[in-house]
């Protein structure tokens, strides 16, 4: 999400349908901290790290596109959304449907930043029933977990067969230590992306880091796992 430095009191206001606007206003001034979103249809849908696209293969028809880019033009804190507004989405660009999802569901838009080239966009009302937390993952459903670089569409590394049970029994034994401070004499931890595929058309993601001490994840809080992990999230 963009961040907008702004003076005064913040509030924050929760967008529901076409009543209401998806954007952290400040009380005295009318510049706007818009969320991810993209509105089509009555739905408003915003942008999910938690999804990726299990294969592009998956984007089906085209549903729609962008008509109005909100972010920096709109200043009005009275605007309501409207069919084809987006936050940060160029004009023109392209909504997907994605198989095994409706369009009030789901949505997908073209991002070579993210794993398999889409960004996915999940309807409001319907995030409620998306997996959230890292215990939520149905693990004996698993068959594969690919392994990314920091906004790389493709993984440099995919986990199969007996590796998964591996891997997932490093994560699961880890210890969950809510008050760690990641190990920075050394620079920025390394990021990595965790993604998680069963038969479904779409997989989980979760960041996991090794600050040269550690390495951690957050399936709630943060889990320290042990070193040995190192071993798969290497090249």
């Amino acid at each position: 999400m963009m961040k907008i430095k702004t003076f005064g009191l913040l509030m924050i206001i929760l967008l529901s349908g076409c009543s209401s606007l998806p954007f952290n206003q400040n009380q005295t001034h009318t510049i706007i901290d818009w969320v991810d979103f993209v509105k089509l249809n009555g739905n408003m849908y915003t942008s999910d790290w938690g999804i990726v696209l299990k294969n592009e293969n998956n984007v089906a028809e085209e549903v729609g596109e962008v008509s109005f880019t909100v972010d920096e033009f709109v200043t009005d804190p009275g605007y309501r959304t409207k069919d084809g507004d987006a936050a940060f989405l160029d004009i023109g660009t392209k909504l997907y449907r994605v198989n095994g999802f409706g369009t009030d569901e789901l949505i997908a838009v073209a991002d070579d930043t993210r794993v398999n080239g889409y960004k996915l966009y999940i309807q409001d009302q319907f995030r409620s029933s998306m997996i959230k937390l890292y215990d939520e993952i149905p693990k004996g459903k698993v068959n594969s977990i690919g392994l990314y670089h920091d906004n790389e569409s493709k993984p440099y590394k995919t986990l199969t067969g007996k590796d998964i049970n591996k891997f997932i029994k490093l994560l699961d034994d880890g210890v969950d230590s809510p008050n760690y401070s990641p190990y920075m004499k050394n620079g920025d931890p390394l990021y990595y992306l965790m993604v998680f595929n069963t038969d479904d058309p779409i997989g989980y993601s979760f960041s996991i880091a090794d600050d040269s001490q550690n390495v951690f994840f957050h399936p709630d809080g943060t889990r320290i796992v042990d070193n040995e992990i190192r071993d798969t999230i290497n090249e």
